[in-house]
């Protein structure tokens, strides 16, 4: 006996799953709420987003913070490099 593939495959022309018709909204009220859930997702996603990017800018500028503080250290160290050869 064959089994059905439990796996949802999406059709090439308008990636809506084979087999199953496509949600028909006839009632303002549910085009409205459909909407609204698909606005709201958004922005759910795009606070993830901005989350995401304020995190990176913070770790980015702590990163230059310590390549300064580093650079500084090596540069005061070449100058007492020179001072000591010097002498």
């Amino acid at each position: 006996m064959a089994t059905e593939q439990t796996t949802p495959e999406k059709s090439k022309n308008n990636g809506q799953q084979k087999g199953k018709q496509p949600r028909v909204i006839t009632s303002p009220g549910d085009v409205a709420g459909l909407v609204m859930m698909q606005i709201d997702a958004v922005n759910s996603k795009k606070d993830d987003l901005t989350i995401a990017i304020k995190g990176l800018a913070d770790t980015a500028k702590q990163l230059v913070r310590a390549y300064a503080q580093q650079q500084a250290a090596i540069e005061k160290l070449g100058k007492r490099v020179k001072e000591l050869e010097a002498k």
